[in-house]
């Protein structure tokens, strides 16, 4: 079978469904991010508006945290029982504590129980978040023919990064059409109400996946702790593959979630504005990812990788420096640069850490990469990003972060050869 086969309708079936509910999983824990200012004046007692920005993102960051427990515990029954029934756990999960969201008391209404619950209800997310992306990636690369898995996975997170245009969108509409004290009173609700009803909507979906043919083959085979394995024998392997989903991480968090509010709590600018900006750019970026798949099929994600590595240690400094009040030129260049590094970032590590591990420790071994990168990394973005701007004064410090983050993947990249298992 050459790459240039179609794809054959059972495949359709697979990426469309898994991409969906990927989608619409994401759109449920990414939409917290574009309402944070909201969060923070609704759910926490302070008088400082800085204070507040803050703890509403360790709030967020502690969503990311949780990855890395639901990660651990799927990925153990994904390589013992099959990568499918992780799926339709996942997505309801992701659902319900997202319809929860939209129902909570505020502070004002509960006082410090309502920022206990919206914490539990982020921790929540946080879990079915960890256990669905590392088994998505396993579940549709093991599905694709070898020729085409980077665009297989490239489909894949299209669908998932789609989720957050959605958000963003959700986001763009709701401070559009309702005035600040309609979304302060309860317009604020009705994404995360829409969000609930979407995630139960991709469990229906997944009833209709079929169980990998990988897996089936090697079911009988099946290691008793696979996560033991990983640690013992692939340190290196999680590291490097770890690195590679940083960038992307970090990228997504900084530029794509983080920056609507970093553009409004620093230059003034309305959020509806800058959130319709955004939410082109996320799309563009999500079908380019699908682009920069086909080029991993064809040249090796490893060079796309470093190519996006060094684009974002070359660029990411001049694009903060250029921000300032009523510039949207600075704007758009940096949308175009990171839709394009971004997506090219997405692409290879996705693909680098499905194909970084043997088929009997895959779930685990991309489970424990990706949320490192995420969960610890990732997650503490956009709360990293407003600290060093406040002990630093300097409203550019947040790239020093990103070019870091860069560097250490480039490193990590050519350090060793990358050994690939089919």
């Amino acid at each position: 079978m050459s790459s240039k086969t179609p794809l054959s309708r059972e495949e359709f079936k697979t990426f469309t469904i898994s991409a969906l509910g990927g989608s619409l999983e994401f759109y449920d824990f990414v939409v917290y991010v574009y309402f944070a200012t909201i969060m923070s004046k609704l759910f926490f007692d302070t008088s400082s508006q800085l204070a507040g920005l803050i703890l509403t993102y360790s709030v967020f960051a502690s969503g990311y945290l949780a990855r890395v427990i639901g990660g651990l515990v799927f990925s153990h029954f994904g390589d013992k029982n099959g990568r499918k029934n992780s799926f339709a756990l996942t997505v309801f999960l992701m659902a319900a504590p997202t319809f929860i969201i939209g129902l909570l008391p505020t502070y004002a209404q509960a006082g410090i129980i309502s920022s206990v619950l919206l914490f539990i209800c982020r921790c929540a997310q946080g879990l079915a978040i960890g256990g669905e992306i590392p088994c998505s990636v396993t579940f549709i690369y093991e599905h694709a023919h070898k020729s085409r898995r980077a665009f297989a996975c490239g489909i894949l997170f299209c669908g998932i990064i789609f989720g957050i245009f959605l958000g963003s969108s959700a986001g763009y509409l709701t401070t559009r059409f309702f005035s600040e004290e309609t979304l302060m009173d309860w317009g604020w609700r009705v994404p995360f109400l829409v969000g609930g009803v979407l995630g139960l909507i991709g469990v229906y979906l997944r009833r209709y996946l079929r169980e990998t043919p990988v897996f089936k083959k090697m079911k009988k085979e099946n290691i008793k702790l696979p996560f033991a394995v990983v640690i013992k024998k692939h340190k290196f392997t999680v590291l490097q593959t770890a690195s590679a989903i940083w960038v992307m991480a970090v990228s997504i968090t900084l530029f794509l979630l983080y920056l609507p509010n970093y553009f409004k709590t620093y230059f003034g600018y309305q959020s509806k504005d800058i959130l319709e900006v955004n939410s082109i750019a996320v799309l563009i970026y999500s079908f380019l990812i699908i682009a920069f798949g086909k080029l991993c099929d064809r040249i090796g994600s490893r060079k796309i990788l470093n190519a996006s590595c060094l684009s974002f240690i070359i660029f990411t400094y001049p694009i903060f420096y250029l921000f300032s009040e009523n510039n949207f030129a600075s704007i758009y260049f940096c949308y175009f640069i990171v839709s394009i590094s971004t997506a090219a970032a997405t692409a290879s590590g996705i693909v680098l850490l499905a194909e970084s591990f043997p088929a009997k420790i895959r779930y685990s071994g991309a489970s424990l990469s990706y949320n490192l990168a995420f969960g610890v990394f990732g997650g503490f973005t956009p709360l990293i990003a407003t600290t060093l701007i406040d002990q630093t004064g300097s409203k550019v410090s947040p790239a020093f972060y990103m070019i870091l983050v860069a560097v250490v993947a480039l490193i990590f990249s050519v350090s060793k050869d990358h050994v690939s298992h089919d």
